[in-house]
């Protein structure tokens, strides 16, 4: 598969249009991606694409003249999960000092 076409594919799949919108309209600047044991094969391109994403809506933000977070979102993946891969890992975020998490994949978000 091209390159392009599987950027896209990982495009479509894991939403990462409206994950950038979602991190860059709130500001986020530590995020973490977790993701459930199937899915950690592609969490290194995903956490790129997102990245890539991210500064590019930023730097097009500055070429507009329009606010900006003081710094570019950095994005960080969990895995290893204490539970089970559906188990939102808040305790994990918590200590990267994470402004909010990304969750991929099924999720029971049992407190």
């Amino acid at each position: 598969m091209a390159a392009s076409q599987e950027t896209s594919s990982l495009g479509e799949r894991y939403e990462i249009a409206r994950t950038v919108d979602f991190v860059c309209s709130r500001g986020y600047t530590r995020v973490a991606l977790q993701f459930p044991d199937h899915l950690l094969g592609e969490a290194a391109s995903v956490a790129q694409a997102v990245e890539t994403a991210c500064q590019s809506k930023v730097d097009s933000l500055q070429q507009a003249g329009q606010p900006t977070p003081a710094e570019a979102p950095r994005f960080f993946v969990l895995a290893d999960t204490t539970f089970g891969s559906c188990c939102v890992d808040e305790v994990a975020a918590a200590h990267m000092n994470a402004q909010c998490i990304i969750h991929y994949g099924p999720a029971c978000l049992s407190p």
